[in-house]
């Protein structure tokens, strides 16, 4: 996790799936992709169920882990929309942490998919969200894209 240290300055726990107070699994040699996403979002809620097969189908073989980053306006929303999600979540209660991460990535727009060397913390790719739809097969994963940001 050392390459992801950066992105959570102020958090220790997540969530995954009901479990709470999670520390961050071994992500050594993973590609670790942030989940900027919402509820209230007509094109997340249609994205969510696509980047929700690519994990199940590919997040063993390929080896990375994602993680929501919640624009919900209210806990019981972020509730019921993470409920569907097989991955982690930064708490909706780290309202610091989420702006911190949108600031640091530019995320001006949801759904926004970013995908990091977990390693490194340097970014590999900020175009995730179209190759999830465009390759769901995953042949040329990770999508490599950007030089290292943050």
């Amino acid at each position: 996790m050392s390459g992801l240290k950066k992105f959570f300055p102020n958090a220790s726990s997540f969530l995954k799936g009901s479990a709470t107070d999670i520390a961050l699994p071994s992500l050594a040699g993973k590609t670790f992709f942030f989940y900027f996403s919402a509820s209230w979002c007509p094109p997340c809620r249609g994205f969510t169920p696509q980047l929700v097969e690519f994990y199940k189908a590919h997040a063993k073989s390929k080896n990375f882990e994602v993680m929501l980053i919640s624009w919900d306006e209210n806990v019981e929303d972020f509730k019921e929309y993470y409920a569907k999600m097989p991955w982690l979540a930064l708490p909706f209660e780290d309202r610091k942490g989420m702006e911190f991460l949108k600031t640091g990535f530019r995320v001006d727009s949801i759904p926004t998919l970013i995908g990091v060397d977990a390693d490194s913390g340097k970014i590999i790719t900020t175009r995730a969200r179209k190759m999830v739809v465009k390759d769901p097969e995953g042949r040329e994963f990770p999508w490599p894209d950007a030089p290292g940001k943050l």
